[in-house]
């Protein structure tokens, strides 16, 4: 029963993580530019690596003797992971354009597990076994092997909590970087770095779970909202990769690619040339994309410029849209009805609304 119970428990995290990397795959081609879809990619391999971590962690319940041939991977994997995460913290928080990630830190988590794999061969199969399923005393000739073998989860934790405090420390250096020059939109990465830490003190509280199976789900929670939480907020583009823009790029539709920050006079122009607020089924994510700019850097750009929420502006528009219709000769006994839909509005009801609420800003 208490093995069943934990491979239920642990297989949460699987599926997790998995649908998160799925996530990722979906929405890589809605990426705008390619420093989003490299973020992306990073994250791919972020979920994976967690996946097949916990992967291995059920095996290791269910089969041990499988398990063996997976230690290596399983190892790298457990390591691994916090380096990639501190790769994403580095992405969403690089300011100097000639910054780049040293892949140095990558080496260890290879090498580490790779001195496991080709040690294991020199060891008997039976006796990597035992270790795994800790049922029979070790011969003093494999103590150090068996230390090596079994040292994946206290290596881990060192590698987690250097890497989240080095997180902390990149995201404390860019906020106070940024003062008040541009809105400051990680706030939620400071929230899943946090969850790392409080992950990290689970063992402490071990003797608790012992007391019951289901307690195992308290730690599992944790890692599910973390894994949610990063990845609504890269989906939904809450960051702003401000200096990652490609200098090369051309003008597009009147909002240079060179830069994520808006102009007042070109991002008017784009919106009384192109009107794109007379799709219905607009909204700031589609605008933001056409802007070249993420839909957090967009709404703070509306609220700060205009003084109303991305919704009340774009009905605002609307509003302006159908009063010059209705001033337009042609239009003289037009139904209403097909004049407000014809501006953007879905129907008379949120044309009503809209008047109400956003009328008196026109």
């Amino acid at each position: 029963m208490q093995t069943l119970i934990s491979v239920l428990t642990y297989l949460f995290p699987v599926i997790s993580a998995f649908t998160c990397c799925l996530l990722m795959i979906f929405t890589y081609k809605d990426s705008v530019r390619r420093e989003e879809r490299y973020l992306k990619r990073v994250l791919c391999f972020l979920y994976l690596s967690a996946a097949f971590g916990w992967l291995c962690v059920i095996i290791y319940a269910w089969s041990p003797s499988f398990f063996v041939y997976l230690n290596a991977l399983c190892y790298f994997s457990f390591i691994v992971f916090s380096v990639i995460f501190y790769h994403v913290v580095f992405c969403l928080t690089r300011i100097d354009r000639s910054e780049r990630f040293p892949m140095l830190h990558y080496l260890l988590p290879v090498l580490i597990p790779a001195v496991l794999l080709v040690w294991s061969f020199f060891i008997p199969f039976d006796v990597q076994v035992a270790i795994v399923a800790e049922d029979s005393p070790l011969e003093d000739s494999y103590f150090c092997f068996a230390r090596f073998f079994t040292s994946k989860l206290p290596v881990s934790f060192l590698f987690c909590l250097c890497y989240t405090l080095l997180g902390l420390f990149r995201l404390s250096r860019y906020q106070k970087r940024l003062n008040d020059e541009k809105p400051f939109v990680l706030r939620w990465l400071g929230v899943v770095l946090f969850l790392f830490l409080v992950s990290l003190c689970m063992p402490l509280l071990a003797p608790l779970f012992a007391e019951s199976y289901w307690l195992d789900f308290i730690p599992v929670l944790i890692l599910l909202a973390q894994y949610t939480i990063l990845s609504y907020h890269i989906i939904a583009g809450n960051y702003s990769l401000y200096l990652m823009e490609d200098v090369s790029s051309e003008f597009v539709t009147g909002v240079s690619r060179k830069s994520s920050i808006l102009d007042r006079g070109k991002f008017e122009k784009y919106i009384q040339e192109e009107k794109p607020y007379l799709n219905p089924d607009l909204k700031i994510t589609d605008l933001a994309k056409c802007l070249h700019t993420n839909r957090t850097y967009l709404s703070t750009f509306i609220n700060r410029t205009y003084g109303m929420n991305f919704n009340c502006y774009i009905n605002t528009c609307r509003l302006q849209e159908l009063s010059g219709l209705l001033r337009n000769p042609l239009n003289v006994g037009s139904n209403i009805s097909d004049l407000v839909i014809g501006v953007g509005f879905g129907c008379y009801h949120s044309y009503r609304r809209a008047k109400k609420r956003c009328g008196d800003r026109k």
